[in-house]
């Protein structure tokens, strides 16, 4: 009996380790248990062999291809994406620019105003230097005296000019003694600024 025990035992596992490596090679899709097992009469209707789908190949690939076409779409939309951004970044430093430029626009307009300005004072400082040297000292003084400070002092250096230039004595000393002293120290303060 024990013999008849053991031998059991010994065909039971042989069964289990031949089920086992069917299972396995079935697993790693080597072979087909159920087509191996359909062969038996009695197993037949149990075990149907598998079907194989004949679009299974063209649906991994069109799923592949779906796959690709899916990153790329992602990829485009990042694209875009950054496409905008560098879109938005390139529009604001053109609106920086235009803004620049119209601040120098701007800057040349007031700097030429400026210039017509200083100008126009210098040409005015010229007259006036030109007519109190013409002028008699009397009738000199009252007109310098109606100008303002500034300009005063402007006319006096015009007229130290002109004086140098031509190599003639300034007459500016007898000017000086005719005008109001409190005019003159105002004037003379200026000058010395």
């Amino acid at each position: 009996m024990e013999r008849k025990k053991r031998i059991f035992f010994l065909l039971l596992i042989n069964l289990t380790l031949a089920f086992l490596s069917l299972y396995i090679l079935d697993f790693l899709q080597i072979i087909d248990y159920r087509q191996i097992l359909q062969q038996f009469p009695l197993l037949k209707e149990v075990y149907q062999a598998k079907k194989e789908d004949p679009d299974l190949l063209s649906k991994m690939e069109l799923d592949k291809k779906w796959q690709i076409l899916q990153q790329k779409e992602m990829t485009y939309q990042q694209d875009l994406v950054k496409l905008e951004e560098e879109k938005r970044v390139i529009e604001e430093e053109k609106e920086a620019i235009a803004k620049a430029k119209d601040e120098i626009v701007a800057m040349r307009e007031n700097y030429s105003n400026e210039l017509a300005v200083q100008n126009a004072y210098e040409n005015r400082v010229e007259e006036v230097a030109i007519q109190i040297e013409n002028l008699p000292p009397a009738v000199s003084v009252k007109l310098i005296e109606k100008q303002e400070d500034m300009m005063i002092v402007d006319i006096f250096r015009k007229i130290e000019e002109r004086a140098a230039a031509e190599g003639k004595a300034s007459i500016l000393p007898g000017i000086l003694k005719l005008m109001d002293p409190d005019i003159l120290a105002r004037v003379q303060r200026k000058m010395l600024q």
